[in-house]
């Protein structure tokens, strides 16, 4: 018997049955952290101020008065160091290709006559 078309194979039906359920309370958003606040804060002025700046130029700079504003928790403390990022993994493929020109070590044939 052919397969036909059904609501549980279309893409708006798969959708939504993978969809999370929304709950009729629904959770409570997360407060915005103070970080949330004084860029809201500032950005508005900043932009005003200089008009033909862009968001990324108005961010780096909202970014530096963070760091010594009094509204900052971690004021003067040092920026944590970033872990080391790690290599991507390399595909087998890419691995054998590799291998396949190395040799063992070159030795000289001895004297053993």
């Amino acid at each position: 018997m052919a397969r036909t078309a059904t609501e549980t194979t279309t893409k708006t039906a798969t959708r939504r049955a993978n969809a999370k359920p929304k709950d009729a309370e629904g959770k409570p958003k997360r407060p915005p952290s103070a970080y949330n606040l004084f860029v809201k804060e500032h950005m508005k002025t900043y932009l005003a101020e200089n008009p033909g700046k862009t968001n990324k130029d108005a961010m780096k700079h909202i970014g530096a008065l963070w760091k010594d504003a009094p509204e900052n928790p971690r004021r003067g403390q040092d920026a944590k160091e970033k872990a080391p990022k790690k290599a991507p993994k390399r595909s087998k493929k890419a691995a054998a290709e590799d291998s396949e020109g190395v040799e063992g070590p070159q030795v000289e044939p001895g004297s053993d006559d």
